[in-house]
């Protein structure tokens, strides 16, 4: 295939569904920190579902023109349940590339959701059906279809390189990637760090936290202190 721009990759390799699932039980703050603080998409990257909406899937990418959206359309025609479609729009915002329609074509095949780097309208319709879409902005101006465009090629979407079949994760706080190969490590990682502050905050609840580690901190940065 040496139509580079306007291609189409139908296979994608995915974990197994069980493995995806487990990562519902866990925040993006939690996924992130295991990551050495990054994979975390830019913050212009926000839901714009209802509050508290969560979105777990494996990721099946598209690298749509600015403005354009027939390679979404195409994504999800051709998405497996339990997917969710991830567009790099290049930041554009000029155009919505999505809206209450496509939502619901995508809900009908099982697609979990959507995250993209642009626009998108019919928010309150979106926000009404329960479908999470993570976008960068909203405008009632529609897309054009002519492409040209990619599925399943690695992407930038808000800042983050996402490749097909990387977990994708999103809550309130935003939207965490989590590489396919290191996801096993990672939700491992993450189900230790959430015990964790689960039991600090039966701590702050008894009063019975030990603090003295900022003083720690300070002090070895050379911090001083005036009393």
């Amino acid at each position: 295939m040496n139509n580079i721009g306007f291609r189409v990759f139908m296979s994608i390799q995915r974990l197994p569904r069980e493995v995806i699932d487990s990562f519902k039980e866990l925040s993006t703050p939690n996924l992130a920190d295991c990551m050495n603080r990054f994979y975390a998409m830019n913050p212009s990257v926000r839901n714009y579902g209802k509050p508290g909406i969560k979105l777990v899937g494996s990721a099946l990418t598209v690298k749509a023109a600015p403005g354009d959206n027939i390679m979404i359309h195409k994504a999800i025609d051709i998405a497996e349940e339990g997917d969710v479609i991830v567009i790099a729009t290049g930041g554009d915002i000029r155009h919505s590339m999505l809206g209450e329609i496509m939502c619901r074509l995508a809900a009908r095949k099982g697609v979990r959701g959507f995250v993209l780097d642009g626009a998108i309208r019919d928010v309150y319709a979106i926000r009404e059906m329960g479908f999470p879409v993570f976008a960068a902005g909203s405008t009632p101006g529609g897309p054009y279809k002519n492409g040209p465009g990619e599925i399943n090629v690695p992407v930038c979407c808000g800042g983050v390189v996402v490749n097909p079949g990387d977990v994708t994760v999103g809550d309130d706080d935003g939207i965490v990637v989590v590489p396919r190969g290191e996801a096993k490590e990672v939700l491992k990682q993450a189900k230790a760090l959430a015990a964790k502050e689960r039991q600090m905050i039966e701590d702050i609840a008894r009063d019975c936290v030990d603090r003295s580690w900022v003083d720690k901190l300070l002090k070895e940065r050379g911090c001083a202190i005036v009393e």
